[in-house]
């Protein structure tokens, strides 16, 4: 079962060993984005074979999700379909391995099938939550990335984080695409500078829209705290990596 300390991949020659990876990596298995927790090949010297914890093939059982309602959604290490699939929770390509639906209507990445509904953090009382829009009930606000309150692919529509009064929202694929730029420029690694200019300058790509010229207004605050949250929803609280970023002398 998927949780223990080694676990055969099929695709791999070698048994893998649960491991915590320092900085970001791109999952062998389904292409997207990783952080922390993950299965990699003991034999790192020559081999860098790694997988998110949820895309392991050995001891995948039917998942469930909430916001696909009465939906058994089965694992697969690759596209069971006769066209390419589309994420039904960021609206991206799949690429590798997949969750597919007993219904046979919806398609997920594994590592946004387990992305927290709700989602906050001790030290904040902000609280977001992941949500769909609907033509009838858009947010109220635009995403801080991409300045728009929809974003869809081949008519799936990507799901967003939003605050719990709704002024906040940012997409799931636009948090995804500004993680992986971050991480591309050297902001999101470890050992990497963290002096304010490069904190502004990883905010900025965050939310190029949001003014934060003047770190410590109440509004930059909360901004701030939910650009936090929702990084932390997609990465999975990468704390001592990007920590630093959301951490400002108050002028």
């Amino acid at each position: 079962m998927p949780g223990l300390d080694k676990q055969n991949d099929n695709k791999h020659l070698h048994d893998l060993e649960r491991r915590t990876r320092e900085g970001l990596f791109i999952c062998n298995g389904c292409k997207e984005l990783g952080f922390g927790n993950c299965y990699r090949c003991p034999w790192v010297w020559f081999c860098d074979y790694v997988l998110h914890v949820g895309c392991i093939s050995e001891g995948r059982t039917p998942l469930s999700n909430p916001l696909f309602k009465d939906c058994k959604f089965q694992f697969y290490q690759k596209n069971p379909l006769t066209v390419a699939p589309t994420c039904h929770i960021c609206a991206l390509d799949i690429q590798g391995r997949m969750y597919h639906c007993s219904k046979g209507k919806y398609s997920l990445h594994p590592y946004c099938a387990t992305l927290q509904t709700t989602f906050s953090l001790r030290d904040s009382d902000m609280k977001i939550k992941l949500r769909r829009g609907t033509k009838l009930n858009f947010f109220k606000s635009k995403c801080l990335k991409c300045d728009r309150k929809n974003r869809s692919s081949n008519d799936v529509q990507c799901l967003s984080y939003v605050s719990s009064d709704g002024n906040l929202c940012y997409h799931v694929a636009c948090m995804k695409e500004a993680c992986r730029d971050n991480w591309n420029k050297g902001y999101f690694r470890p050992g990497s500078e963290t002096n304010q200019q490069s904190k502004f300058l990883a905010l900025q790509n965050l939310a190029p829209k949001v003014v934060l010229s003047s770190v410590g207004q109440t509004s930059e605050v909360s901004v701030i705290t939910f650009l936090k949250l929702v990084v932390y929803a997609i990465l999975g609280e990468p704390f001592d990596l990007i920590a630093p970023l959301f951490q400002f002398s108050q002028n």
